[in-house]
């Protein structure tokens, strides 16, 4: 019994934590971090003022959460590496295909977490309490292009000239929350045109000329749309 209830307590408490990050995130989202207090987050959660304080502590800490959640998906204990949607990534078997997969693991997150990625960094700029988290997102963001790099290598080659320092800088930039911003959020790509463009740039930049690479083939619509491969070398 009391294990159930022990049990009970922690689902709670674990329920409530979540109604006060997707809270949060929409208010971050929509009002900015600067302008958006506590009382304001636990009026949208439905929670009172005290209970925020008592599951968070600050409102960096809620961002923090929130960013999380949002890159993650859920709230559950697992690193984004060892998710299912990264899988592929890791045990695809090309390195193009891995690059490829990577593009939709990086759609899944910028979907769901590239509008916080842009409330972390503008915060970082006007509020001191922030710059550590936005710091600390940018390492792990370098920690996870090196990981994929990494991978890549144990199945393919990087292009002539390209080590593996300078491939993960041309990762992180090419999978970066601004480029995702500016193509989707600003010029109005959809997923799927940024999705394809992201998994041909990066095979098309990090890869030597003998990969295997993705190209466009015609959708119905006439739009680029496939997900072919062929010899780099081929026409």
């Amino acid at each position: 019994m009391q294990r159930v209830t022990v049990d009970g307590r922690h689902e709670r408490s674990r329920r409530t934590r979540r109604k006060i990050v997707v809270a949060a995130s929409e208010l971050f989202v929509l009002d900015g971090y600067g302008s958006t207090s506590i009382s304001a987050i636990a009026a949208r959660a439905g929670v009172a003022v005290q209970t925020v304080y008592a599951a968070f502590g600050t409102k960096r800490a809620v961002l923090s959460s929130a960013l999380d959640q949002a890159i993650a998906g859920d709230d559950a204990d697992v690193v984004v590496n060892d998710r299912d949607w990264m899988r592929e990534v890791f045990e695809a078997p090309t390195a193009a295909a891995r690059l490829v997969a990577y593009a939709g693991a990086v759609r899944r997150i910028m979907a769901g977490a590239g509008d916080m990625f842009r409330v972390v960094s503008t915060a970082a700029t006007v509020d001191p309490d922030v710059v550590e988290l936005a710091h600390t997102t940018e390492a792990r963001r370098r920690t996870g292009a090196r990981s994929v790099i990494a991978s890549v290598l144990t199945v393919g080659t990087l292009r002539a000239g390209l080590d593996d320092e300078r491939a993960a800088d041309l990762l992180s930039m090419l999978n970066s929350p601004a480029t995702f911003h500016h193509l989707v959020r600003q010029r109005g790509w959809t997923l799927d045109e940024y999705q394809q463009w992201l998994g041909e740039a990066m095979v098309l930049e990090l890869l030597s000329s003998g990969a295997t690479r993705p190209v466009r083939a015609p959708a119905s619509d006439g739009r680029p749309a496939s997900r072919r491969l062929r010899s780099a070398g081929e026409p």
